[in-house]
């Protein structure tokens, strides 16, 4: 899954040109109420890095830094960007220890920006929580072929999303199965049988939608 359709565009997007001085920037994030922001070379299209109100109160402060001095020495985490085509893996992991981070396109200019949020809105479209249904925490030995057994047992309903937790576990295996909301009580209470006879234990059923 690439990010290219689940980011904000650079339109919608508050940055710092990269000439600003440290007073311009210090206003901008206190207009904003952001803690942090992209900036942007002077023909705002490069990605410079980012921009931290804790890191401008610190010039002024610790540093006895003036209104006028640049911002240049106080963008930090150049490297905070991605690509529009790079997967949606790589930026989950990159963006952990980030507000956001920067998107470029082809051509290495910004595009916008890709934040917490919107990783939580794939997560939730591809586990199928925007279209509701029904969840069911399945319990299971850790075995080769779990995943296989599990689908067959629900054949014939609609799975929503599945998300499997404790990989690496030696013992037991948690998954989470979302059935499409149109699953009948009967039918639901049958699959949950029909697992149970597969050595699979459901300890939790909850209401997505």
């Amino acid at each position: 899954m690439q990010i290219r359709y689940h980011y904000v565009k650079k339109e919608e997007v508050k940055y710092c040109p990269a000439d600003y001085t440290v007073k311009q920037a210090y206003e901008l994030l206190k207009e904003t109420g952001y803690r942090c922001v992209p900036v942007l070379t002077v023909k705002e299209k490069a990605f410079a890095g980012l921009i931290y109100k804790v890191d401008l109160l610190e010039h002024y402060v610790e540093n006895k830094g003036r209104d006028e001095d640049s911002i240049e020495g106080l963008i930090s985490d150049k490297d905070a960007f991605i690509f529009e085509e790079d997967s949606f893996i790589k930026t989950f992991i990159s963006i952990r220890r980030l507000p956001f981070l920067a998107v470029l396109n082809e051509k290495k200019e910004f595009s916008g920006i890709i934040t917490h949020a919107n990783i939580m809105d794939v997560l939730e479209d591809s586990f199928g929580l925007k279209t509701g249904g029904h969840l069911l925490t399945v319990a299971t030995k850790e075995h080769k072929g779990a995943i296989k057994d599990l689908v067959t047992a629900v054949k014939g309903v609609n799975i929503e999303g599945l998300l499997t937790l404790d990989n690496g576990d030696k013992y037991i295996r948690r998954i989470i199965v979302n059935l499409s909301r149109d699953t009948s009580e009967e039918n639901l209470n049958r699959i949950i049988k029909k697992l149970e006879e597969k050595d699979f234990r459901v300890t939790y059923v909850d209401d997505a939608g």
